[in-house]
């Protein structure tokens, strides 16, 4: 049998530099990286197909920014500047929630604590209620936004993802089969290989 596949997005570097990392509050050494899907074949990329996102990568503490991070007349002092699986998160955690029905207010609480969890960031809740209301306006269904996020985020960064929808999917106490193949689906959607997402699963 022949295994073809598309899903995976293949990290290519193609700058590296020094730039103000806001997270290291100093100048550090950057890493720009362009991320490609291709056609696979047996797991190994053949056929190059639509490139799916760049990203600047502090080599020090490994957070990813928006290549605009670079430009020199860029306001490095703005709150906006946060990694970009800070925004991964918060995406994810509102659509799992919102995936069966009206947010509650104490899911805002709980999603509130989950992400300064993982961020070591705190947000407020007005500001989660708008971005709740952002993502029910999108046309975009959990696994879009995904795969859109492959190209934003590195390994790191997607670890992080999964240990905030793991902490989502254990909050009723529950880690069964459906939950599971739920958090399963969105490690695949980010790209992450099997065994990558049950090492991030066993640890979290």
């Amino acid at each position: 049998m022949i295994l073809f596949g598309n899903n995976k997005g293949l990290t290519k570097s193609i700058e590296k530099g020094d730039f103000h990392c806001p997270n290291c509050d100093s100048v550090q050494s950057f890493d720009l990286k362009s991320v490609r899907r291709y056609v696979t074949l047996y797991e190994i990329p053949v056929i190059p197909r639509e490139q799916l996102g760049e990203y600047v990568e502090c080599l020090v503490c490994l957070d990813t920014y928006k290549p605009i991070i670079l430009e020199p007349k860029v306001n490095l002092s703005q709150k906006e500047f946060k990694a970009e699986y800070h925004a991964a998160i918060k995406e994810v955690m509102i659509r799992m929630m919102i995936a069966d029905g009206e947010v509650k207010n104490a899911e805002v609480k709980m999603m509130q604590t989950i992400y300064e969890k993982v961020t070591k960031n705190s947000i407020q809740a007005d500001q989660l209620r708008r971005d709740i209301i952002q993502v029910k306006s999108s046309t975009d269904n959990l696994s879009t936004s995904l795969l859109r996020l492959q190209g934003n985020l590195n390994d790191l960064g997607k670890e992080f993802v999964i240990r905030a929808a793991f902490y989502v999917a254990m909050a009723d106490g529950d880690f069964g089969e459906s939950e599971q193949e739920y958090l399963g689906n969105i490690g695949n959607d980010l790209g992450m290989t099997p065994a990558h997402f049950q090492g991030v699963i066993a640890t979290a």
